[in-house]
């Protein structure tokens, strides 16, 4: 299972597990409703994510669910399992009571000197007498021959939240200021960042001569305020090494949501600003990322209309 594939499952809204490689597990309860109420719906929208070919079996653990997607991509319910399981080979059990593998496959050949070739002879010992012969490794064996593994351990997801913005030929000085400044709202306003504040921003630029160009900021504190990144970052633009061609921005970093998260200003404003970013999250949730957008003066000088004057994301606070 291929980082890539991993994503695309994740895409779907599954929970993944992929700690051996060429496999990966999830549960499929929570995403029946989500996809015609049908293991079928989910099997057949996993495959169609990942577009390769894979096999892909049902079943209420890991031993199961492999073995079934080995034959023929079958389905178990629980009800089953028992009987399915206790069919099994032995050998099944090595990959599920590693590592060490080599430990794992002594093990098995252990077993099969004892005339314990199946699941179903292995289940039909006591806790103590395989714990006796053959430690804690051999009572892991037991319980996965009776249906008993460890409730999954999905991955945490990869997120990759990046904006970049394509540069007219020859911009510099305000003009660039006023690309970052679209290109923050623009970050701040992806669906991507569920609402969350950003820990730290990468910067990054395409240089026209060749090359690119990065630097790392951290925030200091946990921050979604469009004005709290632009200050440290338009700074770092005159670090550029040459003309940029394109602007990229990528969050390195979430903290806890912005919605409770405060901007103290003169004046008194913070009410009316905390309720001005709620309205903006609330008609974004409901709209999408472009419901509200504000008129940003690039260019004023320049005789394309394109350039004077872009639409970028409301900012939130």
């Amino acid at each position: 299972m291929t980082e890539a594939m991993a994503g695309a499952l994740e895409r779907i809204g599954a929970a993944v597990e992929t700690e051996r490689p060429g496999e990966a597990f999830f549960a499929v309860g929570g995403l029946r409703g989500l996809y015609g109420g049908e293991v079928a719906g989910v099997r057949a929208v996993a495959r169609g994510a990942i577009g390769t070919p894979v096999l892909i079996g049902v079943a209420p653990t890991r031993t199961a669910a492999c073995a079934a997607a080995g034959r023929g991509e079958l389905v178990v319910p629980r009800g089953r399992l028992g009987r399915f399981l206790a069919g099994l080979p032995t050998v099944a059990l090595v990959d599920r009571i590693g590592p060490p593998e080599r430990e794992a496959e002594e093990l098995v050949e252990a077993l099969g000197r004892l005339g314990i070739e199946t699941l179903g002879a292995l289940r039909k010992l006591t806790a103590d007498q395989v714990a006796d012969r053959f430690g804690s490794r051999g009572l892991r064996a037991w319980q996965v021959a009776r249906g008993e593994e460890e409730p999954l351990r999905p991955r945490v997801p990869h997120e990759d939240l990046v904006e970049e913005i394509e540069l007219p030929e020859g911009v510099a000085g305000s003009q660039l200021d006023r690309a970052l400044e679209l290109l923050v709202d623009r970050l701040l306003a992806a669906p991507g960042r569920k609402g969350r504040t950003l820990l730290g921003v990468r910067l990054g630029a395409r240089l026209c001569g060749g090359g690119s160009w990065s630097v790392d900021q951290g925030l200091g504190r946990p921050s979604a305020a469009a004005q709290v990144l632009r200050r440290l970052l338009v700074p770092r633009l005159e670090d550029l090494p040459g003309p940029a061609e394109a602007l990229r921005l990528r969050a390195l970093g979430f903290g806890p949501a912005a919605a409770d998260q405060l901007v103290m200003e003169v004046g008194g404003s913070e009410p009316r600003r905390r309720r001005l970013g709620a309205a903006v999250r609330e008609v974004r949730a409901a709209q999408g990322a472009d419901a509200l957008l504000r008129i940003l003066a690039v260019d004023a000088s320049s005789r394309v209309p394109e350039r004077r004057h872009l639409l970028t994301p409301f900012p939130e606070v």
